[in-house]
């Protein structure tokens, strides 16, 4: 009995140690898990926070872009306004020169930031009609947004 005694002793301490050995190894693994999870979340929250300021840095490009852009329409009038200028000075047209329009035509667009290249219609109003309405006459210009640099011309484009 008492060599039973003994055993049953024994492989209560034996498996007890072994228990305690499992729980310590099972709270090791689950510390080192969490561990792991932990940086990589990090990890994600630098890479999304990383995305998202390049993707508000994209968002501002385009926006000052597209402001200097259509910052560059006035440019373009005052170029048409001296062209037509000299053209009454030269007696090619009737003057003076009241105002100037210019628009983007066939779709073109200064927002759209694909186009390489816009053409302006450009209206230069000589005449008040007194309707509300004015006559004038027909220039154009093209602006290639690579280079910054514009072409303009009498008549339509």
């Amino acid at each position: 009995m008492l060599v039973a005694s003994v055993l049953v002793a024994v492989l209560l301490v034996v498996g007890g140690g072994a228990l305690v050995w499992k729980l310590v190894t099972d709270q090791q693994a689950a510390v080192a898990a969490q561990e792991a999870a932990d940086r990589a979340a990090v990890k994600e929250e630098a890479a999304q926070r990383a995305a998202d300021a390049k993707a508000a840095a994209a968002k501002e490009a385009e926006a000052s872009e597209r402001k200097l852009r259509a910052d560059s329409v006035p440019g373009i009038e005052d170029s048409i306004r001296a062209m037509a200028e000299k053209h009454i000075a030269d007696g090619l047209i009737d003057g003076p020169v009241l105002s100037i329009d210019c628009s983007p035509v066939n779709g073109g667009s200064t927002d759209d930031l694909t186009e390489q290249t816009t053409v302006f219609e450009c209206f230069v109003a000589n005449v008040d009609n007194g309707d509300g309405t004015l006559s004038g006459y027909s220039y154009n210009s093209t602006m290639n947004w690579d280079t910054g640099s514009y072409t303009y011309g009498i008549g339509a484009p």
